[in-house]
């Protein structure tokens, strides 16, 4: 007799939209799988790589009707399989959990505005999947429910005491929000929730069963498979190879085999650094994918001609020889650097910790294959710095600083950096186009600790100026400790220096929702051990303060014992010789809150200045009568860069004026803006900003479209009108 069998289904595989990936479902995770183990990098790409797809169609007169015409956006494979009536992801789960983390994000988002309601309601129904009775969160685990219900309610998250896994998911939720471009969390906020829902796919393959889920997953997962574009890659560049071609692929094997020692993923962002660095303006004139964006043997192929890659001269060979083999090994020095914390490059370090992995296609088109160590380390060091100040000076301002801004201030360099030889030069270059970053530090007293996010930037700064003044007074604790986490938790943690409770330090405390927002300022804090903070609670500062000087100079500082003798020799010394001996203020019971908090800011500042100021980062400032300054005018717009439009550039084009008086009407309120000189709007609140949707938000406590909310006083026209007379003029 023969045993009867059953024919199990082929695998399938269909494309799914975003919004059909998510659209009544919520997708389990099997045991065989890891929790969620994507780092900072890995989120900042996938955010970035959107960003950059999108802006690069979308204009700001643009009509959501005309997002159906802009183009796709594909992203790659998931399996599934289907368990007691459930949907398991067999592969897929970090970028399906990371999509799902950007779809809350882009709901709080649109929760702030009352002129997107529809986007957000589309939104709020895929965050949570399944059907109308079973309602669970579209990636479902019990262990993130807390997390995600706090971050769809736009509350608070605390990381501090949760395990490793959940305080991942909670750092990428708040880096992706980090990553967005301010164009995306202002006027483009709508177009790109459209075209992410509606034109951004996935191929879904089916497995059917577990065993086959599995198994399916094993044979995606083939490390080999990995290689194919390399491979094609390779055959391109030998194909005119003159001399041995086994010597030449020995070649080619030892450099990946290197590069690929530290990640499989290293091998091909290296040679797509590489030629960024070297030849990203080659097709600027026509309008299609950059060699980070194509695949690279049809890349090279198209724009051969421009680079010298044909004649049959051995050209492409050279590529390999000439260009990638010398430079790989300086490439793992810089990821080394990237990924353990070496005093002499602590800036790159610094900045791949505030997510900005893609960070050397400006060093590499400094570096020259015959620089010398010490040369190579100090451009590297130079550049680095350069990044590191970018971040700094945009997070002060408020805006992102995420792989996609870094590169709209580093494209327009390359060119330049490429034809400069010594340090010095570089110095020259990179000083000319930061020249007008500087003015950013005078944010520094408006910096403060946000529910929406920004914390992560905030511990950093806080950390900085922590560090530099234990270094200044022969303490050790460095920047790295300060930004570790282990098993799950920081070492070191924001501490408010006033309680939450107004009234308890001075009888001219505001009420609650003032004093909230003032405890909440940079001057009121400080970095502690986590284990401190915790054990501190709700007391007064009068009774904290003792435990303060036990672990840096920044905390010791509000202590009145740190400025008199015996003991604190270092420190006493310090504060004597500097001239900052009217900045260091001890607290004393009684003080105003207010005032202690502005002295603590002012000296928050001059210790910014002085950590980041020009000639400690090696950068040359162009003097005031240098007119070849390779830099975006005041503030982080160039005309002109994205074809859209900013206030800088109706300044410019004399259709607003500095000082010109704003009004918005909504809903029976009526708000009042002034327009600065360095194109930014300063509502009543005193602070300023770049995008009009960000002032009206500010003004009244909710958004939609700053340009058509906001009117000229004198002329009553609306900014957006005021935009269209820009692009057209009569």
């Amino acid at each position: 007799m023969r045993r009867e069998r059953n024919a199990k289904p082929i695998v399938e595989a269909r494309s799914i939209l975003l919004k059909e990936l998510f659209d009544g479902r919520a997708y389990h995770i099997d045991a065989f799988q890891r929790s969620y183990a994507w780092g900072l990098s890995e989120v900042a790409q996938i955010v970035n790589d959107l960003s950059v797809a999108f802006l690069s169609q979308w204009k700001d007169t643009d009509h959501h009707t005309d997002v159906q015409y802009y183009d796709p956006y594909f992203l790659g494979p998931i399996i599934v399989y289907r368990e007691n009536r459930r949907i398991y992801l067999a592969d897929g789960q970090q970028r399906v959990t990371t999509l799902l983390l950007l779809l809350i994000q882009l709901y709080r988002l649109a929760s702030r505005r009352d002129d997107i309601d529809d986007l957000k309601n589309q939104l709020g129904v895929l965050i949570k999947g399944e059907d109308a009775f079973r309602r669970s969160f579209a990636v479902s685990a019990e262990r993130l429910e807390p997390l995600l219900d706090d971050l769809r309610a736009d509350r608070l998250i605390g990381l501090d005491a949760v395990p490793p896994d959940i305080a991942r998911v909670g750092e990428a939720a708040e880096h992706i929000l980090a990553c967005f471009p301010m164009e995306i969390r202002t006027d483009a906020l709508p177009f790109f929730g459209l075209w992410l829902l509606h034109r951004i796919s996935l191929v879904e393959m089916d497995a059917g069963d577990g065993i086959r889920g599995r198994d399916l997953f094993d044979k995606m997962n083939d490390r080999g498979l990995r290689l194919a574009p390399l491979d094609l890659l390779k055959n391109y560049l030998l194909r005119d190879a003159r001399e041995d071609p086994d010597k030449l692929d020995r070649k080619w094997r030892s450099m990946i085999t290197a590069l690929e020692m530290k990640d499989r993923n290293v091998p091909i962002e290296f040679v797509r650094t590489v030629l960024h660095a070297q030849y990203f303006d080659a097709d600027v004139v026509e309008e299609h994918p950059g060699p980070r964006e194509s695949p690279l043997h049809e890349w090279l192929a198209k724009n051969e001609k421009k680079i010298e890659l044909t004649g049959g001269k051995g050209a492409r060979v050279a590529l390999l020889t000439e260009q990638l083999e010398p430079l790989h090994g300086r490439y793992l020095e810089l990821m080394q650097a990237a990924g353990e914390y070496h005093s002499d490059l602590e800036t790159i370090w610094f900045n791949a910790h505030n997510g900005l992995t893609r960070q050397f296609d400006l060093t590499l088109a400094a570096v020259r294959r015959d620089d010398s160590d010490p040369v190579f380390r100090a451009k590297a060091r130079l550049v680095a710095n350069f990044v590191d100040l970018f971040v700094v000076t945009r997070g002060l301002d408020g805006v992102p600083y995420g792989p996609s801004d870094l590169a709209k201030v580093v494209d327009p360099l390359l060119s330049h950096v490429r034809n400069v030889r010594t340090t010095e030069a570089l110095g020259r270059v990179l000083g000319k186009a930061a020249a007008g970053w500087y003015q950013h530090f005078d944010e520094v007293p408006s910096l403060r600790y946000r529910s929406s996010g920004g914390r992560s930037f905030l511990r950093y700064f806080l950390a900085r100026l922590t560090a530099w003044l234990d270094r200044e007074t022969g303490r050790h604790e460095s920047v790295e400790r300060m930004l570790t986490r282990r098993d799950g938790r920081w070492l070191y943690e924001i501490e408010h220096l006033f309680t939450a409770k107004p009234g308890v330090h001075d009888t001219e405390t505001p009420a609650e929702a003032e004093y909230g927002k003032l405890r909440n300022r940079v001057g009121g804090l400080v970095l502690l051990s986590g284990d401190e903070n915790a054990s501190l609670g709700g007391a007064s500062l009068t009774e904290k303060v003792n435990n303060y000087v036990r672990f840096n100079w920044l905390a010791a500082s509000v202590h009145p014992g740190s400025y008199r003798p015996p003991g604190n020799v270092a420190f006493r010394k310090f504060v004597d010789d500097s001239a900052w001996k009217d900045k260091f203020l001890p607290y004393q019971a009684g003080d105003s809150v207010e005032k202690y908090i502005d002295a603590r800011a002012d000296l928050y500042r001059a210790i910014a200045t002085r950590i980041w100021s020009p000639a400690r980062l090696e950068l040359s400032l162009p003097s005031s009568e240098d007119a070849s300054v390779v830099a975006p005018r005041p503030g982080w717009i160039r005309a002109g860069s994205s074809g859209r439009v900013s206030i800088a550039d109706l300044l410019g084009g004399g259709l607003l004026a500095p000082g010109d008086r704003l009004v918005g009407y909504k809903k029976g309120g009526e708000y009042w803006a002034t327009v600065l000189s360095d194109g930014r709007i300063r509502t009543a609140s005193g602070a300023a900003f770049k995008a009009p949707t960000s002032a009206e938000a500010d003004a009244r406590g909710a958004s939609s479209n700053g340009w058509h909310f906001w009117e000229h006083e004198r002329t009553r026209q609306k900014l957006d009108a005021l935009r269209q007379r820009f692009v057209n003029p009569a």
